[in-house]
């Protein structure tokens, strides 16, 4: 199915004293980590499960919205601060929380939503966010425009493909659907990847194949559907133990500033771990699949994918890194890039991030 370019690029030895070569963007170099208290309480509500990260130069603040289905609190996110300069991460915390509103300016039912990545246009301040609905309830995949106080602007008219078909035969996964989102630099075009093939184009991940999973654009301003193509994402890459589950699969996307997007793919095997690792994926020569409601045929090629970072070469402890943003330029100038992970509200887990150098070529 398609045509994947792999290319590995360098390795990241631990604590980052050299820096990994990301062809056509820069060397990305790992200043350090810090993470959040387990179970923190703040405002009334348990801080977890952070799977969308952005930055909000007006502010100079982090907006990290949770995934939880507001269950434990209505659907919210955070703001946070990152302390960090270009030679060390010196701690993170949260200095505030927002509750996202429906359209009769309502939180969120229990399990009405499950948010998963979010997106601020620097222009006008609005908050796109993504929900992989819930497949299972009849509940569909969403693309949400908010304001910076959590209220309802408006929803985005999503192709049927998108839709939850009433038999399950066709359309989203269960809690694989709309994982990340991007807003290319010019604030123009929203991109949003899903975690895991459609079931109408193909398999999930196994530890023999890929999934072919649609990154699909969208007129920032109108939702107005635009082009779409193809990433394949990697096997599985290790196997859990004997009767244990794994999975791999898209938890974000972001614009790497030269038409391409940075993905970030998150592995887990039970009794092994996490396994992520991010790639730059090239659409110049993929095949627009927007007229396609299914993939099977196999006429189409993929987005080029070349490996940046394998994070097992970073020398710390992996969690269930999901969320994904452009920081601000350190005082050398060089961007910065944080990955953060989501603790799934479980107390063995740890909501993390990683700060990275952007080194130019």
């Amino acid at each position: 199915m398609g045509r994947i370019g792999f290319a590995m690029l360098g390795v990241l030895l631990a604590c980052a004293a050299v820096p990994v070569q990301a062809e056509g963007i820069g060397q990305l170099r790992l200043i350090g980590e810090a993470a959040l208290p387990k179970g923190m309480d703040y405002q009334g509500t348990i801080v977890g499960g952070l799977s969308g990260l952005d930055w909000d130069p007006a502010a100079r603040q982090w907006i990290a919205l949770s995934d939880d289905r507001s269950e434990k609190a209505p659907a919210r996110f955070y703001t946070l601060s990152i302390d960090y300069d270009s030679g060390a991460v010196r701690g993170v915390a949260v200095t505030g929380v927002t509750t996202l509103r429906d359209a009769a300016g309502n939180g969120f039912a229990p399990k009405s939503v499950d948010p998963e990545a979010i997106r601020r246009d620097p222009a006008s301040g609005l908050l796109y966010w993504s929900s992989e609905g819930g497949v299972k309830a009849g509940i569909d995949p969403a693309i949400r425009v908010a304001a910076p106080d959590g209220r309802w602007q408006r929803g985005f008219d999503l192709p049927q493909r998108y839709r939850v078909s009433e038999d399950k035969n066709l359309g989203p996964r269960d809690n694989l659907a709309f994982e990340g989102l991007a807003l290319a630099p010019d604030g123009r075009t929203l991109f949003v990847s899903m975690e895991s093939a459609l079931v109408q184009d193909g398999p999930i991940a196994s530890l023999a194949q890929g999934s072919p999973v649609r990154i699909a654009s969208f007129d920032a301003e109108t939702g107005a559907p635009g082009p779409e193509h193809v990433y394949i994402t990697d096997p599985i890459p290790m196997a859990p133990i004997p009767g244990g589950s794994a999975d791999n699969g898209v938890s974000e996307i972001l614009p790497a500033g030269d038409g391409t997007l940075l993905v970030l793919e998150r592995a887990y095997a039970q009794g092994r771990g996490n396994s992520i690792r991010l790639y730059r994926a090239d659409p110049t020569l993929a095949t627009d699949v927007s007229g396609l409601d299914s993939l099977l045929d196999g006429s189409w090629l993929a987005m080029q994918k070349t490996l940046l970072l394998d994070f097992g070469t970073l020398g710390v402890t992996l969690d269930n890194f999901e969320a994904m943003g452009w920081g601000p330029d350190l005082a050398n100038g060089h961007r910065s890039l944080v990955v953060l992970s989501d603790d799934n509200f479980n107390p063995v887990q740890v909501t993390k991030a990683l700060v990275f150098e952007l080194r130019p070529d």
